[in-house]
Order: structure tokens, then C-alpha cells, then sequence
């Protein structure tokens, strides 16, 4: 049974954020400024990411 798009963006949107920060807790400073910049960076790059990977053509 082949997946949605709509679910296949929404599991490549969790395992990007769910990767983007932990990459951003072990790198960054824990500061609330750095942590502000870090998720508004970690949506920007993910949210086009992952809809790329599941609206694709194949």
C-alpha cells in the first residue's frame, strides 16, 4: 500500500525537525536567542525540504 502525500510530508517534516534539533542542541549555546534563531532556521530549511521529498514526481 503506497503512502500519501500528505502523510509522506508529514513523517519527512517530523524526522527533519526531530533531527534539525538535536543537531541544534549539541552545537549551539543553550541561550534563548540562539534557541529563537535555531527553530525559525530549522522550520525555513525543513518545511521546503520536505515538501520537495513527498510532492516529487516520481
Amino acid at each position: 500500500m503506497a503512502l500519501s502525500r500528505r502523510l509522506k510530508f508529514g513523517v519527512y517534516e517530523s524526522l527533519l525537525i526531530i533531527l534539525g534539533f538535536a543537531t541544534a542542541a549539541q552545537v549551539l549555546p543553550p541561550d534563548l536567542y540562539s534557541q529563537v534563531i535555531s527553530t525559525l532556521l530549522i522550520l525555513a530549511v525543513t518545511l521546503p525540504l520536505s515538501y520537495w521529498l513527498a510532492y516529487r514526481r516520481n
